[in-house]
């Protein structure tokens, strides 16, 4: 009887343990970036970038998202991926439609995937104008 209920008990911690997630770390060999500054164009504008790369040696790839705002509009979103070790994913805002005069801010964050399928926590970054 004692061994039946140490068997039930077993089981039941195995069940309950395989039900809990495993959570994600954040990748710490990955760079997360925003930025924002004037446009190449003309100094009448501003352009954003958000960008992230990483190091890890069990990289397949790396996503980064960005979202621009004017004041709390957003006005604009998008990403970017790469897929060699160390090389920057990159999302730009468009050139040449953003004033100068005007306040933004920019939220960029980015995913490390992993050879064996997994993949990181997010990483952020931020920048305003």
């Amino acid at each position: 009887m004692k061994k039946r209920w140490s068997i039930a008990a077993f089981a039941v911690v195995m069940a309950v343990t395989a039900a809990i997630p495993v959570f994600a770390a954040k990748d710490s060999d990955a760079t997360t970036d925003a930025y924002i500054g004037y446009s190449q164009q003309s100094s009448s504008y501003v352009r954003g970038k958000a960008y992230a790369s990483s190091a890890n040696s069990k990289f397949k790839s790396i996503n980064v998202t960005g979202t621009f705002y004017q004041g709390s509009t957003k006005k604009e979103s998008g990403s970017s991926s790469a897929t060699k070790k160390g090389y920057e994913a990159a999302w730009y805002t468009k050139d040449s439609t953003y004033s100068s005069s005007n306040s933004y801010s920019l939220n960029a964050a980015s995913r490390t995937y992993y050879t064996d399928g997994t993949s990181s926590d997010q990483s952020y970054a931020s920048a305003s104008w």
